[in-house]
């Protein structure tokens, strides 16, 4: 943990803003494909809705941040709230699916949010988004330049590594683990697969919300991608690159893809196929993603 501060530091003072912000974003998606494998990783639950819980959130902050202000508590409060709305919704419509469904079900119902947000044009902007946000502050400090907004990010990243650590190591989390290994059994022992499935999401939308709320001031845009389905398949990517079941392994699978998107794409427009490269390597040669790979090297 203090090496992670310290490299921060050293970061946020020789790094031009340009990579600040850049890497803010790297570490903000990494807290969502994070949260989404607490879901796929460790509770075995596929979902092609993630986007709804993370652009939700930064929807909901990028609406209430016009209305009152940029204040980082209430960004942080409202896209944790929203994260927790939209995964209690999600969780009581699709946690008693089969696999297959509950896919399905995560897609439509995501679908839907894209919808909302791109009709709905006097809340949302529409097919435009929201743009002239507000700066992010806290008390009487301004947070709206980029070195400000990665010293933001990155105690989010550790804070919200912590607690994904801490819920997968407590009795919940192992709970989760055997839903996934040997449901039959969890149920036989007295467990509700729903229960723990849903304090599951419940947790990874928290999550997924408070690093929502950021992005529209990172950016300085939302948009109605931000709550595709194509986003939430690209942070499942994100997932299988880093490596499923491992939590820091989120960060990394967001850092090449992001890497790829943001400098390959200044030479070509075929920049997804590299992606897809690299993904189908992974699955070939490192079934264990990145991070797999390197616990393995280093044992």
């Amino acid at each position: 943990m203090i090496r992670v501060i310290a490299a921060a530091a050293v970061v946020a003072l020789f790094a031009d803003d340009y990579l600040l912000r850049f890497l803010a974003e790297i570490l903000l998606f990494g807290v969502a494909v994070m949260s989404l494998d607490i879901l796929i990783g460790f509770g075995g639950l596929m979902s092609l809705g993630h986007a709804a819980l993370f652009g939700g959130a930064a929807y909901a902050a990028a609406i209430v941040a016009r209305q009152w202000g940029g204040d980082l508590v209430l960004m942080l409060g409202t896209g944790m709230a929203t994260g927790l709305v939209l995964a209690a919704v999600m969780g009581v419509v699709v946690l008693r699916s089969g696999q297959l469904f509950l896919l399905i079900m995560t897609l439509l119902l995501a679908q839907m949010l894209w919808e909302v947000a791109f009709h709905w044009r006097d809340v949302t902007g529409g097919a435009d988004g929201l743009r002239g946000l507000p700066a992010l502050s806290l008390g009487p400090w301004a947070l709206s330049g980029a070195r400000a907004l990665f010293l933001v990010a990155v105690p989010l990243a550790v804070v919200a590594f912590l607690v994904a650590r801490s819920f997968i190591a407590a009795p919940i989390g192992r709970a989760l683990v055997g839903t996934r290994e040997e449901p039959i059994r969890m149920t036989a022992l007295g467990y509700s697969l729903f229960a723990v499935r849903f304090r599951a999401m419940m947790v990874a939308g928290a999550m997924a919300g408070a690093a929502g709320a950021l992005l529209p001031f990172v950016n300085q845009y939302v948009g109605p991608q931000s709550v595709h389905w194509t986003l939430s398949a690209t942070l499942v990517i994100m997932l299988v690159i880093g490596g499923i079941g491992s939590l820091w392994g989120g960060f990394i699978g967001s850092a090449v893809y992001l890497g790829i998107q943001t400098y390959l794409s200044a030479y070509t427009d075929r920049w997804q196929l590299l992606v897809g490269l690299v993904f189908v390597l992974t699955v070939l040669l490192l079934p264990n993603g990145v991070a797999g790979g390197v616990r393995r090297w280093r044992s």
